[in-house]
């Protein structure tokens, strides 16, 4: 039965009645019959949900917001603009492709201009997270294409720059038109695209190399060990020593490749000679002489001095066999011509070979024949140099092998400390300028070469040199080092005479370039930088992909 508000009302109590004046009719707007008198009643408002408050992303949901009714909002909220991207990503490639095969008839075109007119909303409500959501929705699509394409032989092994056009080709393929033409319109706006594509792809490679093709390949990983150990040290290297890229090419063509190495080599000496005093036990600033090495010996001949005490050494076969091969090339020498006169060699080696000795008796032999070795080198003999050199080492090792079986560690030692620091003035002596004091880095590095077991500083000077002897000149063997050449001052005239007296300061050009090739900027920075991972060429050619989309989709829009 249809409400009945006469009825209604004339069940209240006296106290619930309305006022006489009051007409229930006229209240809800209508007739007696029925019939709608009054558009503008009143409404009731409605409270809303708890659950679902206006924060509560209901409305992107489709969650029922208010207790009678579904919230549509007038604006959408980011998680939908976000959505609808997503959806715009994943969709676009398949209505191109339907555009491609159907010439953009049987409502293909047009549905590609409305989804772009909806998706505009979308856009302009909350461009982040409608920008968010097509590039997440593209990532799927983008890597089944560069998936699928990596697989074809053809293209995994083209030039990047060729694999960049035909990844921008596919782009402009699989971007919709939206402008609703049909047939021949519709197509020449895909080549467009395609054409745009191909340009945008192969340009971006191209761009991307740039900075790789000025830093060149980089250094071997050895290369970098000793660009690493000499900037330790605190040695600097030409540029194009350490990677000759062709920024750091440029940079000492103009500078001058011969004046940029001898100015390092200039400033390397003073290191060389910090590192060889250092390797002696002495002040780094030290002036290495003659007189300083005697001076050295002496004091490390006390050391041998001690030994005296150490008692009885009994050879064994490492003694013999080190005679044996220092005897070794005279021996066959004799066998080959018997009515030859024996070597000298032959009568020391053997006069050496003793079943044991006293330990006073073998430092008072090893210095004999030190001055014997000395002696033979400077009259030219260097047979009975060499052998007398080599029969001291032999008798010394006999020494250090019977200090260690008897346990007299601290003579040991302390034996060992003086061999070595013998050892070092002597290498040192031989790669040293006697008037100035200067060492010779090359010097050492020749005796590295040829066996000589260097350690220490000593050896670190050699594989300097050996990695970069342009930077390890010695400065004696380079002469003056003007840092002005009738080319700078001609560049000074030159640049004066053009510009009115503002270009004269061209002659400077080329001694500041040489000093910041050698500047701590340049220097630290020999080693290109390895602490980003580099990409797969899959990755590489997604991340293209999305790009060019994101390009192409951002005109289109």
């Amino acid at each position: 039965m249809a409400f009945d508000p006469d009825r209604y009302l004339a069940q209240k109590t006296p106290s619930q009645q309305p006022s006489k004046d009051f007409d229930p009719d006229a209240y809800l707007g209508v007739s007696r019959g029925g019939n709608i008198i009054n558009t503008n009643v009143p409404t009731l408002a409605v409270e809303e949900n708890p659950v679902w408050t206006s924060t509560g992303g209901g409305a992107a949901m489709g969650r029922p917001r208010m207790v009678n009714r579904t919230n549509v909002q007038a604006q959408p909220r980011p998680l939908e603009s976000a959505l609808a991207g997503v959806t715009k990503s994943a969709i676009d490639p398949l209505v191109a492709v339907a555009q491609l095969a159907t010439g953009g008839n049987l409502g293909t075109s047009q549905l590609a201009q409305n989804l772009d007119k909806q998706a505009d909303v979308y856009y302009n409500a909350n461009p982040i997270s409608y920008g968010t959501g097509r590039v997440a929705g593209a990532v799927a699509p983008a890597a089944a294409i560069t998936r699928g394409a990596g697989m074809i032989p053809s293209f995994a092994r083209a030039n990047p720059i060729l694999q960049g056009s035909a990844i921008g080709a596919t782009s402009g393929l699989i971007t919709p038109i939206n402008t609703s033409e049909t047939g021949a319109n519709m197509y020449g706006d895909v080549a467009q695209n395609v054409a745009i594509g191909t340009a945008l792809g192969g340009a971006i490679p191209a761009v991307t190399s740039l900075p790789s093709m000025l830093r060149g390949k980089g250094p071997s990983p050895q290369m970098v060990q000793s660009i690493e150990q000499a900037r330790n040290l605190g040695y600097v290297i030409p540029p194009t020593q350490a990677n000759p890229s062709m920024l750091n090419r440029f940079m000492e063509g103009v500078a001058g490749k011969i004046s940029t190495a001898q100015n390092a080599s200039a400033r390397n000496q003073e290191i060389t000679n910090k590192l060889a005093a250092k390797s002696l036990g002495l002040a780094e600033d030290t002036v290495i002489t003659p007189q300083v090495l005697a001076d050295l010996r002496t004091t490390a001949g006390n050391a041998y001095t001690n030994l005296g005490l150490a008692g009885q050494v009994v050879t064994d076969k490492s003694y013999i066999n080190a005679l044996d091969d220092i005897a070794k090339p005279f021996v066959v020498a004799a066998k080959g011509f018997p009515d030859a006169p024996p070597s000298p060699v032959l009568n020391l080696v053997q006069s050496l070979k003793s079943p044991s000795f006293d330990a006073s008796a073998a430092i008072e032999k090893v210095k004999q024949l030190r001055t014997a070795a000395d002696d033979a080198y400077r009259s030219g003999n260097t047979d009975i140099g060499q052998a007398s050199k080599k029969a001291a080492a032999a008798i010394e090792n006999a020494l250090e092998g019977h200090l260690s079986k008897t346990n007299q560690t601290d003579l040991l030692n302390k034996f060992r400390d003086a061999r070595q620091l013998i050892a070092k003035t002597y290498s040192i002596e031989k790669a040293a300028n006697v008037t100035t004091g200067t060492i010779d880095a090359k010097k050492l590095a020749a005796q590295l070469q040829r066996g000589k077991p260097l350690s220490g500083e000593l050896k670190d000077i050699a594989q300097f040199s050996q990695a970069f002897p342009k930077a390890s000149q010695a400065t004696e063997a380079m002469g003056s080092l003007p840092q002005l050449s009738p080319l700078d001052y001609a560049a000074g005239l030159y640049g004066g005479i053009s510009t009115g007296g503002l270009g004269a300061g061209a002659i400077l050009a080329r001694p500041a370039l040489r000093a910041a090739a050698l500047s701590s900027p340049v220097q630290n920075r020999l080693i290109p930088s390895t602490a980003a991972p580099y990409l797969t060429q899959n990755q590489r050619n997604l991340a293209q992909l999305l790009t060019l989309q994101g390009v192409q989709g951002a005109t289109n829009e």
